[in-house]
């Protein structure tokens, strides 16, 4: 006899709370989750920014069968019409239609579905259902009902006929009233339209036990060969002619000699399972060459004691409900890492089940008791899976580790997920338990190598690759981006690049006779419209302020004055802050400024002496971050700061420190977008170069060549024709011209991931590892792990998850893209013995190394001595046109350059950043 550890008062004084979890609406989510909240029982360390439970050894389970009710609220009639509602709305004919159902009372431990019709099957996308709940005078948010096609028998079985299609069941706990919502697209609402309100019952009583399917000290059944296993073996010959105890005495000698120990699994009369509702003349076998990992999409804070009442639950829902003869999972596991019997016909057997469709026949499914897409797994629920799945697969001889299995009509992994089947198009089983299934790929190979002898190795067959194409995109842009680590705190940062410096194809903004002009500029607003404005000056002195135009262009002549006698005018802003912008000049060898007046003309101020040297004056804008505009001054070879008082006068010049001699022609503006005037530069070659200004009265080494504007004249700035950086315009043969800026960039801020790279010694920027559509990071743990973080697609990563050991002997190890021609990206390293390696993608995580066939095509043209540099990655083209480049770090100075591919070889190399001496790693 069971001891009686508990009875029914146990049980009821856990009270299921609806815990209407309103997850943070943010901007990118509107998740709302209904959550059962009770003892979360003990705990261990932290998952999922919860606390993880602590694996259990014992169940507070039934001390016998219990007998589930469903209650059936018909929601549409079985031809047509609707029954139940509290009113619908139908839009565009019979096309799009909406239902609400009155609010329906429910006791105790509730869980919900919705069905309809057998043979009205519509795709994941053609009907949305929700629910809500009501406690006391409150109801909570609506919150989606999963639904999934894949879910159920395969088409054409026995037990499909009468299946019915439905959502997931979902938990809402101890709540007064429930109400449901259902909206098509494209169709009209199916017939038969049916709300099931489960009540698992409840038990007479209950016990603290172990497993009844405890396995021997020798790894087999402590239970033998029972009446229990007698009955499998009847119920199989009925269905199959016999091929039930054929099955049995095979399946005996299978585990005679399997060669890993089965785990501890609770049998169904554990969780009270009453098998007079199952179909008992449905069972059926068929083989194993796969398992595959599902979830059951209800709330994650069930107590243990709750949990054979979920599973009473989804057991009721699929049978009474769906229509189906079982519960359609193998074998189930709870968050303490427990595992539960599932479908009736032994846990030894290959039992066909109803959980991946079209598969069922061909292997096996354990579901995790909660919803995978909201929380990250426990520990003792990922290696529960792992052992579950390496004894399962044993009995078929299937090593657990093998990527390449012959699955009825496909080719797989040994262990997949839902989403893995190549007929699915469901989230299942959720995207944290998902990016787990490379770690209990993992446990389930260590716990096959655990016990017995362990298949031969086998040398996988030599691999041929293409040239490395990697893939580098973290943020929300299309270009590549460097992941690294800060040194001081070993924080994650994304660094994106933006396309490079650069400007598009000429826009000719005036048409003829602008060459006949002594100087042109374009000066923030002087017209009081908003808008920048044009300045020419001819060659008798007479100055005209043309008004600007939104598109660029612009306007007839609306101020006129004479400035005989003055040159190197420029455009300064507003030098007084009287509100009014300014221009500046030299005349006579003195500096003047020309300051705004409120009737549109100028006010002349001289100041300094000594300028007759100079051959270009700049207005620069507020260089220094005082607040205050300055002036840049350009000699043959010498470029000089002046600071603005913000009176209309500046200071004495201060050289700028850099080399200037290359440049004849310096003009000022936010070209970067950053906030801060930068100066761009043309050199005598007529190429166009961006200095951008740090702030601070400096200017950082040259990005580009960014243009070739060699036959151009009187070369200024403004934004003229959109995006945040200053565009150019100037005057080229007869025509004005305005150059537009393409707004790209070298190196932008850094973004901060979220995550910590402490403990680890190389980061890869590795591309769309999971599948996702996102990059992802590699990093390698100084223990030899390689962990994946997945990326959100705007710089922030999800914490690492492992992805096995012993990679810390590989040297060269990198991220080269899809270099395999399988559209997932592949890593190539070296291990100990010298022979290049290819580890092929397979859309979680990576197959077991392969030798590379023949040399791997590559792109010359480096230099030889790369001693200097501590990073050389290979990044996909900066401009997003051609061969890939190469980023590269000086390893005394911390400016990082560009190696640009060409079709043979690379370009110079050009700066991309300076001052990145803070960052440890890179990637």
């Amino acid at each position: 006899m069971r001891p009686l550890q508990a009875r029914l008062v146990t049980f009821c004084q856990q009270v299921l709370a609806l815990g209407v979890v309103l997850v943070v609406l943010t901007p990118a989510s509107g998740v709302v989750s209904l959550d059962i909240v009770g003892d979360h029982g003990s705990a261990g360390g932290a998952t999922g920014g919860r606390l993880a439970p602590a694996e259990l050894t014992s169940a507070t389970v039934p001390t016998g069968a219990v007998t589930p009710h469903v209650t059936e609220v018909p929601l549409t009639q079985a031809t047509g019409g609707f029954a139940g509602l509290q009113g619908r709305t139908v839009a565009g004919g019979a096309t799009d239609a909406r239902v609400v159902s009155k609010p329906q009372a429910v006791t105790g431990f509730a869980a919900i579905g919705v069905t309809w019709k057998h043979g009205e099957d519509l795709d994941d996308d053609q009907i949305s259902l929700r629910v809500r709940t009501r406690i006391g005078d409150e109801w909570s948010a609506w919150e989606d009902l999963e639904y999934h096609d894949e879910h159920g028998p395969d088409p054409g079985s026995a037990e499909a006929a009468s299946a019915r299609p439905g959502t997931e069941p979902m938990f809402v706990g101890e709540v007064d009233d429930v109400q449901v919502q259902a909206r098509t697209e494209g169709t009209s609402l199916p017939d038969d339209l049916s709300l099931a309100l489960v009540d698992p019952g409840s038990a007479k009583g209950s016990e603290t036990e172990t497993p009844d399917d405890q396995p021997d000290a020798t790894g087999s059944d402590a239970s033998g060969t029972t009446a229990y296993e007698q009955q499998y073996a009847e119920e199989g010959a009925l269905e199959g002619g016999g091929s039930g105890i054929a099955l049995q005495s095979a399946s005996t000698s299978a585990r005679a000699a399997k060669a890993v120990a089965q785990p501890t699994i609770y049998s169904r009369a554990q969780w009270g399972a009453d098998e007079s509702i199952r179909n008992k003349g449905s069972l059926r076998y068929g083989t194993i060459s796969a398992g595959f990992v599902h979830h059951t999409v209800n709330a994650n804070d069930y107590t243990e004691a709750q949990v054979p009442a979920i599973i009473r639950s989804i057991y009721a829902y699929h049978v009474k409900s769906r229509g189906w003869s079982d519960i359609g999972y193998n074998f189930l596991v709870d968050r303490f890492g427990r595992i539960w019997e599932g479908r009736y016909g032994g846990i030894d057997k290959p039992v066909v089940g109803a959980h991946t469709l079209n598969y069922n026949d061909y292997a096996f499914a354990m579901s995790a008791i909660g919803n995978y897409d909201v929380q990250a797994p426990s520990d003792a629920m990922l290696r529960a899976y792992g052992q579950l799945f390496a004894w399962k697969l044993s009995l078929a001889g299937v090593d657990p580790a093998s990527m390449s299995q012959k699955v009825g009509p496909s080719t797989m992994a040994a262990i997949n997920g839902h989403r893995d089947s190549p007929t699915a198009a469901t989230a299942c089983p959720g995207k944290y338990l998902y990016a787990q299934i490379p770690l209990i790929r993992t446990y389930a190979t260590q716990a096959a190598q655990g016990t017995g002898t362990p298949p031969a190795p086998t040398t996988p067959a030599p691999v041929a690759v293409s040239a490395p194409n990697p893939q580098n995109n973290l943020d929300a842009s299309p270009y590549p981006d460097l992941v690294v680590r800060r040194a001081s705190d070993g924080r994650g940062l994304v660094i994106p690049t933006g396309g490079l410096t650069s400007f598009q194809q000429r826009i000719v903004v005036g048409r003829s006779g602008w060459d006949q002009r002594a100087d042109v500029l374009v000066s923030p607003d002087l017209t009081g419209d908003g808008v920048a404005d044009l300045v020419t000056v001819d060659r008798s002195g007479v100055t005209r302020i043309r008004a600007g135009k939104v598109n660029g262009k612009f306007g007839s002549t609306v101020h006129k004055l004479s400035l005989r006698g003055y040159s190197l005018l420029t455009a300064v802003g507003d030098l007084d802050g009287d509100g009014r912008n300014d221009l500046v000049g030299r005349h006579k060898g003195r500096l003047v400024a020309l300051l705004g007046t409120s009737k549109g003309g100028f006010k002349r101020m001289a100041t300094r002496k000594g300028y007759g040297n100079y051959r270009q004056l700049v207005g620069a804008g507020d260089v220094d971050g005082d607040g205050r505009p300055d002036l840049v001054l350009r000699t043959k070879n010498r470029v000089l700061l002046q600071r603005g008082y913000g009176t209309g006068r500046f200071a004495a010049p201060t050289p700028v420190v850099g080399s200037w001699g290359a440049y004849d022609r310096l003009v000022a503006g936010d070209f970067n977008g950053d906030g801060r005037p930068d100066l761009v530069g043309r050199t005598g070659k007529g190429k166009m170069v961006l200095l951008p200004g740090r702030g601070d009265g400096s200017y950082g080494a040259p990005r580009g060549p960014a243009a070739n504007l060699k036959t151009m004249r009187w070369i200024t700035a403004a934004n003229l024709v959109g995006g945040p950086g200053a565009d150019l315009v100037g005057v080229a043969g007869e025509q004005l011209v305005v150059v537009g800026n393409r707004d790209t960039f070298e190196l932008g801020a850094p973004i901060d991931t979220g995550v910590s790279f402490a403990g680890t010694d190389l980061l890869l920027n590795a591309g769309d590892v999971d599948g996702d559509g996102r990059g992802d990071v590699l990093a390698r743990g100084t223990d030899g792990q390689l962990y994946l973080y997945s990326g959100n697609g705007a710089g922030g990563l999800a914490p690492g998850r492992s992805l096995g050991g012993g990679w810390a002997g590989i040297s060269g190890l990198s991220a080269v893209g899809d270099v395999t021609g399988d559209g997932k990206p592949d890593l190539l390293g070296t291990p100990a013995g010298g022979k290049l390696m290819v580890w092929q993608g397979n859309g979680s995580g990576f197959a077991a190394a392969a030798p590379v066939k023949g040399s791997v095509p590559s792109q010359a043209g480096l230099p030889a001595d790369l001693s200097g540099f501590d990073w050389v990655i290979e990044v996909q083209d900066m401009k997003l046109k051609g061969p890939g480049d190469y980023v590269v770090r000086d390893r005394a100075t911390g400016t990082v350059y560009l190696y640009a591919g060409r079709s043979s070889g690379v370009s110079n190399r050009r700066v991309l950043g300076e001052g990145l001496g803070a960052y440890d790693l890179a990637g």
